[in-house]
Parts: structure tokens; C-alpha cells; sequence
């Protein structure tokens, strides 16, 4: 976990791939209520990759995305599922864990009550990695000289903008940008919560990557200051670590505004002899 006022990503590094994260309180909050997880399996065949953004009063929000990161952590103690739908089935079944968990810590105290948190997960190996999210974090997957690949919020902003209410550049200032239609938590009743992108559907919840792609996990925090076309950019520039590129994703989000908590997680794939 990373130091709520740290500047500085932390670095991973395995024989086939290396991870940056990183987690900011930004300009403006009183405390960050984002949650990185970075996590291998033991044989290092695959590693887990969460970012969690709570939401809630008081301790409310930091506590859900704790309790979020906690739960998906003890996936690395299960063995990892030999075949992709057994994979997608045991990552989405911490999805549901994890929103039991809030909703039974939030229901026990009303200084918890209502808390909740989005979260983007991923289980990544060498050839190929699952993903599913609940809310407005997202996965980016950039690859040289092909579209750029991002998760769909399940925000409001994200309809608004899909229907040609708003601009790509007055998500970051929307009045209604906090305004999520699914998450972890956090739901009156029964509420609405959705987990993307479902099996079999496209797009797939299974996708492979290649040596010199990039993946970005990343709070809307860090993502609604950052242009498509700006995150498209890194797969133009080498770095040789991935703490380079996260560092200017992080500075860029500050001098934009930093209203929020800014997180994320670079992963990129080392070539393979």
C-alpha cells in the first residue's frame, strides 16, 4: 500500500512483467479513500491487480475500500483457475464478497451506513488477463498502432457524454461526475449493481496482451484529467520503467485540479526469450 501523500510509485518487478502503483490524496480531500493492491501469486505465474475509490462520510469510504482491497488480496491464496472461465468466475466472485462485506460493515454502524467503493480488478499472465469493474474505475489497455482500449463507466457523465450532452473535457468539471450507477456497497434496498463486462459478451472480460503493450488501472481521480489521446501517447515513447510514465500521469492529474484522490497501477509486459 502506498503512502496517501506519496509522490512516488512504488515498483514491482517479475520475470515477465513490471508494475508501478501509486495513490495520492491530491490538492483537495482531507484524507484518500483510494486502495491499491498489487499482489503476485506465490510461483509468480500471475499477479492481481485492484483499484478501489470509497465512498462515504466520515471513515465511511476509506474503510470500504479497504475492506475491498482486503477481500480481493486473499485470491492469491487460491489456487489460480486453469482455464478463462473458471479465472472470469473466481474474480468475479470476490466482486460479490467484497460488496457483502461493505454491506454488512456499513449495516452494523451508522457512521458506516451507505459506505461503499467502485473498484477495477484484474488477474494478468503472460499471454492474456481477465478484468471486471464496478463503477467508474478503470482498465486501459494501450497497444501500438491499435484503438485504444478503456472500461465504461457506470456513471452518469459516461450516458451524458456517449449521447452528445457533454464533452470528453467537462467530465473532469461535471456537476453530476460523482454520480455512479453501480458500486460496491453503498445502495439503498437492493439498488442496482452491476459487474463488467459479462462472459461471452463483447466485449470480453478475457483479452490478451502483448511485449510493449500497457495496462493502466486508475481511480477517476487520475483518468478524468487525462485526454484518450494523452494515454494513447505512452505507447509512442519508450520508458525504461514504468515508474516514469505513472509519475507523469500523476503530475499531469495534479496540475489539472487534483479535486480528488489519484490513483493508479501501470503494468507492462517484459519480452519474452
Amino acid at each position: 500500500m502506498n503512502n496517501p501523500n506519496s509522490s512516488a510509485p512504488n515498483l514491482l518487478e517479475l520475470p515477465w512483467v513490471t508494475v508501478a502503483d501509486v495513490s495520492h490524496i491530491g490538492k483537495v480531500r482531507q484524507e484518500n479513500q483510494d486502495k491499491t493492491l498489487v499482489k503476485p501469486w506465490s510461483d509468480e505465474s500471475a499477479l492481481l491487480a485492484v483499484v478501489a475509490d470509497g465512498m462515504g462520510g466520515g471513515r465511511g469510504g476509506q474503510r470500504a475500500a479497504q475492506l475491498t482491497v482486503e477481500t480481493f488480496a486473499e485470491l492469491v491464496d487460491e489456487p489460480l483457475a486453469t482455464n478463462q472461465e473458471d479465472l472470469y468466475n473466481q474474480l468475479l466472485a470476490k466482486f460479490h464478497e467484497a460488496d457483502d462485506a461493505i454491506r454488512n460493515e456499513g449495516g452494523q454502524s451508522f457512521q458506516l451506513m451507505g459506505m461503499g467503493s467502485t473498484v477495477v480488478a484484474a488477474i494478468i499472465t503472460p499471454d492474456y488477463y481477465v478484468h471486471l469493474y464496478a463503477g467508474d474505475s478503470r482498465l486501459y489497455h494501450l497497444q501500438d498502432q491499435q484503438p485504444l482500449y478503456k472500461t465504461k463507466d457506470h456513471s452518469i457523465v459516461r450516458v451524458l457524454l456517449e449521447i452528445g450532452k457533454i464533452t470528453e473535457d467537462q467530465v473532469a468539471t461535471h456537476p453530476m461526475r460523482s454520480q455512479i450507477t453501480s458500486c460496491l456497497g453503498g445502495r439503498e434496498g437492493n439498488g442496482q449493481f452491476s459487474i463488467d463486462p459479462k462472459w461471452q459478451e463483447n466485449p470480453s472480460p478475457i483479452r490478451h496482451w502483448n511485449p510493449k503493450d500497457i495496462l493502466i488501472l486508475s481511480s477517476d481521480g487520475l483518468h478524468n484529467y487525462i485526454r484518450d489521446q494523452e494515454m494513447q501517447q505512452l505507447t509512442n515513447n519508450p520508458f525504461s520503467s514504468p515508474k516514469n510514465p505513472l509519475q507523469n500521469l500523476l503530475e499531469t492529474a495534479l496540475e489539472r485540479g487534483g479535486q480528488d484522490n489519484i490513483s493508479g497501477i501501470l503494468i507492462t509486459r517484459k519480452p519474452q526469450n
